[in-house]
Order: structure tokens, then C-alpha cells, then sequence
């Protein structure tokens, strides 16, 4: 193995990547939530939130985040979450329903916190939740297709799969075949930031589908493509 190399993790659903850095081994520490760290980077403090909205209902489903937002969790059904790795000085940023909202520790391990749009920042890029991250469509080299909610609605089937004939550059076949990057190929599903088998979703259900033609970001699992489903059900 060279030094400059990354050793790569899949654990849980998500992949973790830690560069070697010419070091002969790597102590690495499962959080409180379950991430994985490199020891040598590892704070160690938690942080606690339960997030409510403006009736005083619990949130779910937002992505939180400290100083990287490529290192985020989604708070649970009843609002909680936890972040691990923080420091007293940090600032929790909470991505909810296209807006961003800041909010200072300040020496705090735990908040209640009511989310309000008027007190956000509008999210002005398309962000979408790759599975290892997030990441703007604008950022990805490779070809990719998009639809929304509206244009799915206006293919005129409640089959996804079979919605997806509508984007440029990939193909169904009425036996549920996907072409994509001229071959059949069986891609990687993403729905909601998890990779998954192909799911019993309707089209109705569906916030946006992304199609990436080059997943290289996902290795071999990612070499037919990849489609990112972002259900309506993420913003709860």
C-alpha cells in the first residue's frame, strides 16, 4: 500500500474514507451514532438536539452538521440527534425544507431547537444526499439525468422504474431492464442517503430521481450507475 493511499469503510450503510498518510497502522473509533473516526482526529464530545418547528411538532429527517458538512446525521421521527466529534465553539447547521439554519453551541451538549423558515438561510444550490454525503450536482464531473415530483407526476405512471424512460440517456425495458451509459446495467439505488435494493415506492411518493451515469464515488458498486431517490418524506 503506498502512502498516499486511503483505506475505505463501509459500515452501516455508509462508506468512510481515511488517507494512510505513511502511517503503518490506524487506530479508528466508532461514535455514539454509530460514524467511524480516525483516532487521530477524534474530539470525542457529543452533542444532543431535538428539533420541533414553529407548532411545536418534532422534525424529522433534517440533516444536521458541525464544520463538515459532508459529515452530517438526520434527526429521528421524534426530532432527536447527535452528533459526535464536536467542540464547544462549533456551530450546529440544520438543513430543513430548502433552508439552512446556524445555530451556535456556545458550550452547550444539548438543545432544544425551533426551526422557523424566517430564520434561515435559502438553500440556493441543487444539493442532493448521495449516500456518502452530500454533494451539489454542479460539483459532479460525470453526465447525470434529473427529474422533480412534478415532472414524474407528468409521465403518467406510478412506476418509477418505469418513469425513469422519460430521462435522457436511460432506457427501461417493460421487464424492468435499466440502460444506462449505453448498456444494461443493474445500478445502485440511493433513497434517502441509503443504498438499497430497488424499493416499492410510487412515483407519488418521490420528491426528485437523479440519475449518475458515472459512480465511480460509489467504486464497483456504483460501475452500472447510480439512482438517488429523494423521497417527499425526507422533509418531515
Amino acid at each position: 500500500m503506498d502512502s498516499t493511499d486511503f483505506i475505505y469503510i463501509d459500515y452501516k450503510g455508509k462508506e468512510y474514507g481515511f488517507a494512510v498518510n505513511g502511517r503503518h497502522d490506524i487506530m479508528l473509533v466508532v461514535g455514539e451514532d454509530n460514524r467511524i473516526f480516525d483516532k487521530d482526529n477524534y474530539v470525542g464530545e457529543t452533542f444532543h438536539g431535538h428539533l420541533i418547528d414553529y407548532k411545536g411538532k418534532p422534525i424529522r429527517g433534517a440533516v444536521v452538521y458541525g464544520s463538515d458538512p459532508f459529515d452530517y446525521v438526520k434527526s429521528d421521527r421524534d426530532g432527536n440527534f447527535l452528533l459526535d466529534n464536536v467542540v464547544d465553539t462549533d456551530t450546529v447547521h440544520i438543513k430543513h425544507d430548502g433552508y439552512i439554519h446556524d445555530i451556535a453551541m456556545d458550550g452547550s451538549k444539548g438543545m432544544y431547537i425551533k426551526i422557523q423558515r424566517s430564520h434561515g438561510r435559502r438553500i440556493d444550490d441543487d444539493i442532493i444526499d448521495t449516500g456518502v454525503g452530500y454533494m451539489r450536482l454542479r460539483d459532479y464531473n460525470g453526465p447525470y439525468s434529473k427529474m422533480t415530483s412534478k415532472q414524474l407526476e407528468a409521465c403518467g405512471t406510478s412506476n418509477i422504474a418505469q418513469a425513469l424512460n422519460w430521462m435522457p440517456g436511460v432506457t427501461v425495458s417493460p421487464d424492468g431492464k435499466i440502460w444506462i451509459r449505453g448498456g444494461w446495467c443493474s445500478p445502485l439505488w440511493v433513497v434517502d442517503g441509503v443504498a438499497t435494493n430497488p424499493v416499492d415506492l410510487t412515483v407519488m411518493e418521490v420528491k426528485s430521481i437523479v440519475v449518475l451515469k458515472d459512480g465511480a464515488m460509489y467504486g464497483s458498486r456504483g460501475a452500472g450507475g447510480v439512482i438517488i431517490v429523494t423521497t417527499k418524506g425526507s422533509d418531515f
